[in-house]
């Protein structure tokens, strides 16, 4: 692969992305994407939105995604143009990056941050630091720089508070996505911050594939169209494992999800979709959902009705495939909003607060199941939750449908700053 400029998957493809941005520093209006991706199938879905939102009111501007070389195809497959976001492991390819990102800010007139949670303790001052230096040379060059919607804190160490409250006041705008982060934002950058907004996940407006695109792949995979029989999908979360003790079919968590999914099999007869929301090209080399699933099967009866959607999807799939289940269960943020922007009954199986937050505003708050718990304690846990389904289902429609409206907001307000840009 190239070393610097905009590295592609060939020759050729390189020299059509250059030429397709060396018109002039603001002659080529182009827009940049950042912290999204196409493994993370919620970081999909959010540069998706962010992406349909922009081309509707500026057909004309160009859309910059950065991006691992290994999703390069991902990125144009959706219209993007890719630029390498490798981490730099040398002096050398620090330096390339550098220069790279200069390219980047010479040829955007705004860069969009779509990551769902980067500032606060469990990413500590080094990801808060390098993010606030970012910032402040974008703003260097002119360009307007958005965080959307996404969690935010705590902020224990005076060093992430300097570095969070930098980026704050550097970029154009801010937004924070529940009232937990809100808190955690107004304590270190002042309440009424002109420059923060709340707002809900933009990812509540992500379009899934038509419902007849999902019920094929779960026929595929081999689950029946057992009559009265619940379908209920179970999607895992490798940070959720790698927080856990244990290692593999052993791992504390793997063992809670075993117990959950027999449960609901042996005294409710459901059947169960297994599927990843964290899907990597390179799941041999670095773990993803579907090693857990894989964990999962291995310690559970081979005659129950399980399936496991055992390959790469898209975020409009993966939406589609919750769209034909009755319940989700879900230790994923996103696969939560997917479930619950089309009605779904969903629990969720956290471990941030970001989990408690999305339920109790969508009035679910006793649909959380903690690890900490007993198992026994779970499978309790787990009946009422299949026993309020019905009662579930009814309640979630007035909820989602403010909270849609909210990230509709958000990006109307993005794509009304960068269309004052460009058309002045």
């Amino acid at each position: 692969m190239p070393g610097s400029g905009l590295a592609t998957l060939d020759e050729d493809q390189k020299e059509r992305d250059l030429r397709g941005m060396s018109v002039g520093t603001r002659k080529k209006k182009a827009v940049c994407l950042l912290g999204g991706g196409f493994a993370n199938k919620g970081a999909e879905a959010m540069v998706l939105t962010v992406a349909e939102a922009i081309r509707e009111r500026l057909p004309d501007v160009s859309i910059l995604m950065r991006i691992a070389n290994l999703y390069f195809a991902d990125a144009r497959a959706n219209g993007l143009i890719p630029v390498k976001a490798d981490r730099p492991t040398s002096a050398a390819s620090r330096l390339l990056s550098k220069a790279r990102m200069a390219r980047i800010y010479l040829k955007c007139g705004a860069l969009i941050d779509v990551g769902g949670y980067q500032f606060g303790d469990a990413w500590g001052e080094q990801v808060a630091w390098a993010k606030s230096r970012a910032v402040k040379r974008s703003v260097q060059f002119g360009n307007l720089v958005f965080f959307m919607p996404q969690a935010w804190g705590p902020f224990s160490s005076k060093g992430i508070v300097d570095a969070t409250r930098t980026v704050i006041e550097t970029a154009t705008l801010s937004y924070v996505r529940d009232e937990t982060s809100l808190a955690a934002v107004e304590k270190l950058a002042g309440e009424g911050n002109p420059k923060v907004r709340f707002a809900h996940d933009i990812a509540w407006n992500f379009q899934g594939a038509d419902p007849s695109v999902g019920l094929k792949l779960i026929r595929d995979a081999g689950l029946s169209a057992k009559a009265g029989s619940l379908v209920v999908c179970l999607t895992p979360n490798v940070r959720v494992y790698e927080r856990s003790e244990g290692k593999g079919a052993d791992s504390g968590y793997i063992r809670c999800l075993r117990d959950i999914v027999d449960h609901l099999c042996s005294e409710h007869g459901v059947q169960v979709v297994l599927m990843g929301h964290e899907l990597r090209r390179n799941n041999s080399q670095v773990m993803d959902d579907r090693r857990l699933c894989n964990y999962l099967l291995s310690c559970l009866d081979e005659s129950l009705p399980v399936v496991h959607l055992d390959e790469v999807l898209t975020a409009a799939q993966v939406k589609s495939v919750i769209g034909n289940c009755d319940l989700l269960l879900s230790s994923r943020y996103h696969a939560l909003i997917a479930a619950l922007s089309q009605g779904i009954p969903s629990a969720a199986i956290g471990w941030s607060h970001k989990y408690d937050e999305l339920m109790a505003e969508v009035g679910l708050s006793s649909n959380i199941i903690s690890l900490s718990k007993t198992s026994e304690e779970i499978r309790d846990d787990v009946d009422l939750i299949v026993q309020r389904m019905d009662v579930t289902r009814s309640a979630i429609g007035p909820k989602t449908a403010a909270m849609k409206e909210s990230g509709r907001q958000a990006l109307d307000e993005v794509v009304s700053r960068i269309e004052e840009r460009f058309r002045g």
